[in-house]
């Protein structure tokens, strides 16, 4: 948002120094330019504040998980539905519709989903009465049923070129999918050993020193759903570690081309027994949330922590 601001009083104090070199030479056109540019101005002032608004609901309350369920890839043929009908309902302008659709792009919605949305607002609701005293209603009502199928035929058009030119593969099977799932998680755990301490000769050191250790075998969409930042964020907020993170190879059913969901597991240990449960609960609450699944969950004895370790 703070970006946005400054963005656009760069355009503004931009056009207030081309106002001022006009005035110097015709101060009349000037004065013509101020009005128009005023009138502008006020009409659209009140839509813009309350978009701004209506985005940092969307910042604060919309987590990227909630939105790619609606308007991400993976929501399949449900973005296409949302994203070309529910824009025909608001108003506004071109100041206010690319800021918007930039605050869901950055939220995770996809390509198409942003073009079928951008399409779809075209058909502008609110003005159809308006549209129809000067074109006619057969002109309306044809153009406005035109506008849904033109939508989701230019979101999925246009996201498939996007991803030629951004070289995102257009289709990807089930085996590839799961190779470059490992091949990830392998640079996730990576990236967060230094930070967390994850599969390093201290957690080993941690394992030794811990007076309760807990085992988490969990299966889902576990790189997905970025599980092993979000334990470790965890971890860190309330005083214990996660340790001996292991994602599994995610499977792949040949018969139906499939891939099954990654399986990991891990080890919640901390130095003292105070405050167990909540940290537990915290850990099944973060899973249950991204719809992972709790597979195992067993206590360590004081012998299995020798062999962790």
């Amino acid at each position: 948002m703070k970006k946005l601001i400054k963005e656009a009083m760069i355009y503004i104090l931009i056009g207030l120094a081309i106002w001022g070199i006009v005035a110097i030479f015709s101060f009349g056109k000037s004065l013509s330019v101020a009005k128009v540019a005023y009138k502008a101005f006020a009409g659209a002032f009140w839509i813009i504040i309350s978009v701004f608004i209506f985005i940092g609901l969307i910042q604060a309350w919309v987590t990227p998980e909630q939105l790619s369920k609606y308007l991400g890839k993976t929501a399949g043929w449900k973005r296409f539905a949302f994203a070309s009908t529910v824009p025909i309902f608001l108003g506004g302008s071109l100041f206010t519709i690319f800021p918007l659709t930039k605050s869901l792009k950055e939220k995770g919605a996809s390509n198409s989903a942003i073009l079928t949305f951008i399409t779809a607002w075209s058909g502008k609701a609110p003005l159809i009465p308006l549209e129809a005293n000067f074109l006619g209603w057969k002109f309306t009502i044809l153009r406005t049923l035109l506008i849904i199928p033109t939508a989701i035929v230019m979101g999925f058009l246009g996201e498939t070129i996007l991803d030629k030119w951004e070289g995102v593969p257009v289709t990807v099977t089930a085996n590839k999918m799961a190779e470059d799932e490992i091949l990830i998680g392998e640079e996730v755990i990576k990236e967060l050993d230094g930070e967390f301490n994850l599969r390093k000769i201290e957690a080993d050191k941690i394992i030794s020193q811990a007076l309760h250790c807990m085992e988490f075998t969990i299966m889902g969409d576990i790189l997905e759903k970025n599980i092993p930042l979000k334990l470790a964020e965890l971890s860190s907020q309330y005083g214990y570690n996660i340790v001996k993170l292991k994602i599994d190879t995610p499977s792949v059913r040949l018969s139906t081309d499939k891939k099954c969901p990654s399986r990991a597991q891990f080890i919640l240990a901390s130095k003292t027994s105070e405050h167990i449960p909540t940290h537990l609960n915290k850990v099944r609450d973060l899973l249950k949330e991204n719809d992972i699944v709790v597979v195992e969950e067993k206590k360590l004895s004081r012998i299995q922590l020798v062999r962790k370790a």
